[in-house]
């Protein structure tokens, strides 16, 4: 736009004296970075005319004094003076570049007016001279050094400052729980006796909830331990009805999390020469239960400098953690459980103790979960890191050293316990259990570089050295288990790369050692090759270009010792027995094992069409020989190499990125589609269906050809046909002993990312789908074996159902049944006839769901004209959850093992979310 004003000036004469009274106003207009604003609108509010910016930002407009010019769609204002108003004429002046005429320099002439002047002090006959290292600009010297007595050193004027910047965050979080299985709400605790429905009360240690309709009870109003409002007797007019208690063990919650860092560093010119950071944190998540939460402390220390040519960082972590409880011991769970089968006519809430001191719930068979939280110290877990850090690193040219070095600390304690009158530990139970742990990390990497852009080779060799110690105390078997382990990894890799043009290549191979003192083998062979080929402005169009890759590698592995595996315990017990659960027992050693070795092989491809869109998918194979898993022998946990599998798959990825939908308005979608299945090859002899988690009744397995995990539990007994086998009784018979029941691997997982973005506001949706896979409902098994679920409320009075099938003779089933027959003992009806599990077959549901992991609008404001930014930012997680089983969310994990998913028995419920950011930039 300069430019055509400059073309205009021949014409503006005529302008300014046709407009001889009118002012302008000119200058550039620039973004919060300092950046021109181009093609900028700039309106006069007063008059209603406007003007676009040119291509340097600047803008000239009609104005007088007092008007008030807007930008940015009016957000940014500016009201002009009189002193800053010129004419058209001045304005167009200033633009133009103005030259004085010099004088005319002739060698010729100047050779014979002049004559040669000889200067006895001139810089050129003196003995001294400049150093070669001195500055070459004089305008930046601070002083002049003499080395000798002949030279002189010239030192640049070093401009140093000191500047601060930093950030602070804060947020809170509102915290609600999930999904949770549907309980019936009608029957009380009880059973039928002598064809009657008969309420029980807790003193009779009655477990089961097949008792009579609440609406015909009432409170007798005399004292009674167990109840403030007296005991239960069939209602007539005068007695207070009976009420209905809610023991849901959850509350909506508030968190928080603060974090402050800041920065001071020291410039010279442009360059940073020392830079300190400095984070203090602090962060409080409160559980969805009574009065659980969970306190975390950090402290954060980082120098980076330049010292001898070297580039130094120094680093310190100080984190702490305490927490009210964990769920090392299943207590979360058990606490759920037993608040889930608590009879609608017993309050947990009213007390914890009786008067003899003992815990009061609705049976001794079951506790009351108020009473499991009870403690007497605050926090029953505490953790403490520590690390201190080195890292330096030089170049020479194209040789390049880096030298790491670390070393952390790690203490845990854990306070576990059960107080006296508890079920299963009716004496009580306690286990302080202390590990602390050390870490020694050194990283030697060096580098050499050939050839230039076009043709680089890169040589690299590191040398990696880990020394680990980690003990153990449990002073509930007042036994300490000490581990140690040093290894070595020797890598040596080659890279070369490419570029001509339109096409690029990368290859990439290597080799490494792996060496350690705990491994029966040390791997000298372990290789690894990559390679990619990009091919740009394919066809000749512009930014469509394509990628292909691939790549070997083979890893050799160990499992970590500071890992516990205390929780397998949970296969030593049946699931009736969980009261029994309490975990000490660690893994004897991590020596005398085999290396879990690796063969992982990829290959995909990456397609851009354009600018915006991008496709691009792989496939990958990865074979884990010698697997190590968890095992009990002789009253001993041992972990042994016990199998093969083969984890492979395939993964798409589709994105298009910016589509712009109006004025300062564009969206990014962002689809992925993950397909993966992890199949054992081999099992160790001696090791066949091996359970990897869960109960001695029902858990995963490891069974050779079948996907790893799989579930093994009871089942129906069918023909040759697939019928049912139906008893003597008319129900479906229970076959003898357990066979593979369930694969929890999903057919697919699609995830989905959504961002709109409009001037400042960003508008963020993310969301996923899983299709197929499988787990078993142990919670439904249960709250319909004692009549609390939903279904048994339900279904109880359902008479006279025949179930499909055939008897063993072959004919067809014809027996009608009563699914609770009140002159039948409890234990025969429905729900309860085949045991604490039922048969767990019928249990198997489907793991589909559509969830909404994230949904965030976060908007950003400049502070201090573009310094410094205040930026606010409000979420939602886990906001929408749709699920095909009946219970917890499908992602939640039996007993929170990290193995545990397909295994739902009493599984805490996922959360959802309500939370707000605010983050000021300084």
């Amino acid at each position: 736009m300069k430019k055509n004003y400059l073309l205009l000036l021949p014409f503006t004469i005529t302008l300014l004296q046709a407009q001889n009274s009118q002012l302008y106003y000119s200058g550039k207009f620039l973004t919060v970075k300092n950046k021109e604003q181009n093609f900028l609108k700039v309106y006069n509010k007063n008059s209603g005319i406007y003007e676009l910016t040119d291509e340097k930002g600047f803008a000239i407009i009609a104005a007088q004094p007092s008007d008030t010019l807007v930008w940015n769609q009016g957000k940014s204002t500016h009201v002009i003076f009189a002193y800053e108003l010129r004419e058209l004429k001045t304005i167009l002046e200033s633009q133009t570049e103005k030259k004085s005429v010099g004088n005319i320099y002739s060698k010729d002439y100047d050779s014979l007016v002049s004559k040669e002047a000889g200067d006895d002090f001139s810089i050129e006959k003196t003995k001294t001279h400049l150093s070669k290292k001195s500055h070459s600009y004089f305008v930046q010297i601070r002083k002049l050094r003499q080395r000798n007595d002949s030279i002189y050193t010239l030192k640049r004027l070093n401009n140093r400052t000191l500047l601060f910047n930093g950030s602070f965050t804060t947020s809170f979080d509102i915290k609600s729980r999930n999904a949770v299985p549907a309980t019936q709400s009608r029957y009380v605790q009880g059973r039928s006796e002598s064809g009657s429905l008969v309420w029980k009360g807790p003193e009779t240690n009655e477990m089961f909830s097949f008792g009579p309709d609440i609406s015909t009870l009432g409170f007798n109003g005399l004292a009674y331990e167990y109840d403030q409002n007296g005991r239960l007797t069939p209602w007539i007019d005068g007695l207070q009805q009976a009420k209905r208690y809610d023991n849901s063990l959850f509350k909506t919650t508030v968190g928080y999390n603060n974090q402050l860092n800041v920065n001071a560093f020291i410039k010279e010119e442009y360059n940073e020469k020392i830079r300190l950071s400095l984070n203090l944190g602090q962060q409080k998540n409160q559980m969805y239960f009574i009065d659980q939460f969970d306190v975390a402390n950090t402290f954060k220390a980082k120098l980076n400098t330049e010292m001898g040519g070297y580039s130094i960082n120094l680093a310190f972590n100080y984190e702490e953690d305490k927490a009210t409880n964990t769920n090392r011991i299943g207590l979360f769970n058990r606490a759920y459980q037993n608040s889930l089968l608590t009879p609608i006519s017993f309050s947990n809430e009213q007390n914890t103790f009786l008067n003899n001191g003992l815990q009061r719930s609705y049976s001794q068979y079951a506790d009351n979960p108020s009473f499991l939280f009870e403690q007497d110290s605050k926090y029953r877990y505490q953790r403490l890191e520590r690390q201190f850090s080195l890292n330096a690193m030089k170049n020479w040219n194209d040789f390049k050293l880096s030298i790491s070095q670390s070393y952390d600390t790690n203490n845990i304690r854990n306070l576990d316990q059960y107080k006296p009158s508890a079920y299963g530990f009716s004496n009580g139970i306690l286990n302080q259990r202390t590990q602390n742990s050390s870490s020694y990390y050194s990283n030697i990497l060096g580098s050499y570089t050939l050839g230039n852009y076009d043709f680089k080779n890169t040589f690299t060799l590191n040398f990696i050295l880990n020394d680990k110690k980690s003990d153990v105390y449990n002073s509930l078997t007042n036994h300490q288990d000490l581990y140690q382990r040093t290894s070595q990894d020797h890598i040596f890799n080659y890279n070369m790369e490419i570029h001509d043009y339109d096409f690029e290549a990368g290859f990439n191979f290597g080799n490494s050692f792996y060496v350690s003192n705990t491994s029966i083998k040390n791997n000298y062979w372990l290789p690894k090759a990559s390679f990619y080929l990009k091919f740009s402005d394919i066809f000749n169009w512009n930014n469509y270009s394509f990628k292909l890759l691939g790549s070997y590698t083979q890893l050799s592995s160990e499992p970590e010792i500071t890992r516990s595996y205390a929780s397998y315990a949970t296969t030593l017990l049946s699931a009736e027995n969980y009261n029994q659960y309490f975990p000490v027992l660690e893994a004897e050693s991590f020596r005398g094992l085999s290396n879990i070795n690796t063969k992982e092989w990829k290959v995909g491809g990456r397609l851009n069409i354009g600018y915006y869109i991008s496709l691009e998918g792989e496939y990958f194979n990865r074979k884990n020989t010698d697997d190590i898993f968890p095992v009990f022998e002789n009253n001993q946990l041992k972990l042994k190499n016990a199998a093969d599998h083969t984890y492979s798959g395939y993964e798409f990825n589709f994105a298009y990125d910016r589509l712009r939908l109006g004025y300062d308005m564009y969206t990014t979608h962002k689809v992925s589609f993950f397909k993966y299945k992890d199949i054992v090859d081999r099992i160790a002899n001696g090791y066949q269906n091996l359970p990897v988690s869960g109960f001695k009744d029902i858990y995963k397995t490891l069974t050779e050809g079948q996907a790893l995990g799989s579930v093994m539990g009871s089942y129906f007994e069918r023909n040759a046909a697939g019928q049912l086998i139906i008893d003597e009784f008319g129900y479906p018979k229970k076959a003898e002993g357990m066979k593979m029941i369930a694969d929890p691997t999903p057919d697919f997982v699609m995830k989905f990312n959504h961002s709109l973005v409009y001037k400042n506001l960003s508008l963020d949706i993310n969301w996923e789908w899983k299709k197929g896979g499988q787990l078993w409902n142990g919670t439904q098994a249960v709250l319909d074996y004692y009549g609390r679920s939903y279904d048994s409320g339900e279904e109880r009075n359902t008479k006279n159902y025949v179930f499909q099938g055939v008897h063993s003779n072959g004919s067809v089933n014809q027996i009608p049944v009563d699914f609770y027959d009140p002159n039948r003992n409890v234990q025969e009806n429905r729900w309860s006839r085949y045991g604490y599990l039922g048969v767990a077959e019928s249990y198997i549901q489907k793991a589909d769901y559509i969830r909404i992991n994230n949904i965030s609008l976060s908007s950003t404001f400049p502070v201090n004209y573009g310094k410094q930014n205040l930026k606010l930012t409000f979420y939602v997680n886990n906001i929408m959850l749709w699920q095909a089983n009946k219970g917890a969310d499908p992602n939640q994990n039996f007993y929170d093992m990290d193995n545990g998913r397909g295994l739902d028995f009493f599984n805490l419920p996922s959360f959802k979310t309500f939370g707000c950011i605010v983050s000021l930039k300084f």
